[in-house]
């Protein structure tokens, strides 16, 4: 016999955006109300506030504003499921793959 258990989150439950550091293991959490595609917030996704290696911009490539879209969409898209008498439910499925031990701190 085979289980399965499947997980769920809802737009409400995402509530930021972690970006950990492949060098330091800094940990910067952005909240998912906070508007980072605006003029002001641009460039600090460049490098890790801590040990300040590359992040976002790598050789002169940024996902910067990748990153920046999909919490400005992801925004929009909780606004409007509020209000929108849509006739479904909105959830992302997530990885149900154990936590590899370095990462359970």
């Amino acid at each position: 016999m085979t289980s399965q258990t499947k997980k769920f989150i809802e737009l409400s439950d995402v509530i930021s955006l972690r970006l950990k550091c492949k060098s330091c293991a800094s940990e910067l959490l952005i909240p998912s109300s906070r508007d980072i595609d605006n003029r002001e917030e641009q460039g600090k996704l460049s490098e890790c506030p801590v040990c300040r290696k590359d992040w976002a911009l790598v050789n002169g490539s940024t996902c910067e504003s990748t990153i920046a879209k999909f919490m400005s969409s992801l925004n929009k898209l909780r606004a409007e499921m509020k209000s929108f008498p849509a006739g479904f439910f909105l959830a992302f499925e997530i990885n149900n793959d154990e936590v590899p031990n370095d990462e359970k701190k």
